[in-house]
């Protein structure tokens, strides 16, 4: 998208408007580097310009990239979710250090052999599935086959930020808490019935 800025001409008195360049989305990045929106924000993360933020862990561009001039935050859009977008000198400064990050990223990546183990399980299971696994039930399924993985390898693994890998393994905690205290609940019920004449049960399940 190619955005635009209004400038006095003081010889005149006129505004003009004046071409900033192309700026791009950051998904629209993604396309040009034939990589994923996940992959994307993840290179961008370990690059610096993108951090995770509130309970969601999205990842958004810095304060630091906006002050430098390398994208901006469209935080109140007329329509969706805020955005960022990347300016061209921001682009310019990607496209110097996207090779050394992507090698740099897939070496932390190589150090531990488990999340490439777990990444390929994964895979494997998703393929048998009739319907695809949303994002919170991958992160309950590697918590269940690896519960002893950091959350930033987690996240490396899902590409996603270890915000919401929080966020979803205090979700899976909270519900299987309310599960257990609903069994704990109905415990002592079915134990009084096991000991009650057939009539009495069915006056007590009517009770």
């Amino acid at each position: 998208m190619i955005y635009t800025a209004e400038t006095l001409d003081r010889s005149t008195g006129d505004l003009k408007e004046v071409s900033l360049g192309n700026w791009v989305t950051v998904t629209e990045l993604a396309h040009l580097y034939n990589v994923g929106p996940k992959q994307i924000r993840v290179i961008l993360h370990h690059m610096g310009l993108l951090q995770s933020e509130g309970r969601h862990g999205w990842y958004r561009l810095t304060r630091r990239a906006v002050e430098q001039g390398f994208g901006k935050r469209i935080n109140r859009p007329k329509s969706g979710y805020p955005f960022d977008v990347i300016s061209p000198s921001g682009q310019v400064l990607i496209d110097q250090v996207w090779q050394e990050a992507v090698a740099d990223l897939q070496q932390e990546r190589c150090s531990d052999p488990r999340p490439a183990e777990a990444r390929a399980t994964l895979i494997a299971f998703k393929a048998v599935r009739l319907s695809p696994l949303t994002t919170q039930e991958e992160v309950c399924w590697m918590k269940d086959h690896y519960p002893d993985m950091p959350h930033e390898q987690i996240a490396s693994v899902l590409e996603i930020s270890p915000g919401l890998v929080s966020r979803y393994t205090n979700k899976r905690r909270e519900q299987r808490a309310y599960h257990a205290r609903q069994k704990e609940t109905a415990a002592p019920d079915k134990a009084l019935k096991a000991y009650l004449p057939d009539d009495e049960a069915n006056q007590h399940e009517r009770l």
